[in-house]
């Protein structure tokens, strides 16, 4: 089965995969060859990769943090598209640490002007922060 995930800027992986699981609205799903068509929308969160890449052990896992979007499937090719996504995010620990209690401090302030436009934006931002800190963890293993 084909991966391809994009954002608007870059292709952030191609490949060949065996195995694809899905941070969905409705929970974590798992894609592999044959998968019955479909389109689902992608939740903030890390996509784990179980790669056929030549340059990997084939059924190795890797990871990518990414923001809310689109996956679409059909059966042989899945196509993710995000607004971002990140292999390796370039801000150390205590960065993203930071920035994530900024942005838990900043939708607490909004909950009191109720702009639900601008809380459910910065909620989106701090689930995208938390996968990229999850995904440092696991980089740093």
């Amino acid at each position: 089965m084909k991966l391809k995930i994009s954002t608007p800027a870059q292709i952030i992986f191609e490949g060949a995969v065996s195995k694809v699981d899905l941070p969905t609205e409705n929970g974590m799903i798992s894609i592999s060859a044959g998968h019955a068509p479909m389109v689902t929308s992608i939740k903030p969160g890390l996509i784990s990769i179980r790669s056929e890449q030549a340059y990997m052990q084939p059924d190795s896992e890797s990871f990518v943090s990414t923001s809310k979007w689109m996956a679409f499937l059909d059966g042989k090719i899945v196509r993710i598209v995000v607004s971002e996504a990140t292999r390796n995010p370039d801000e150390n620990t205590e960065t993203l640490q930071q920035i994530k209690k900024s942005l838990e401090e900043k939708i607490a302030i909004l909950k009191t002007t109720w702009s639900v436009e601008e809380i459910e934006k910065n909620i989106m931002k701090l689930e995208k922060i938390s996968a990229d800190i999850q995904l440092k963890e696991i980089n740093n293993q």
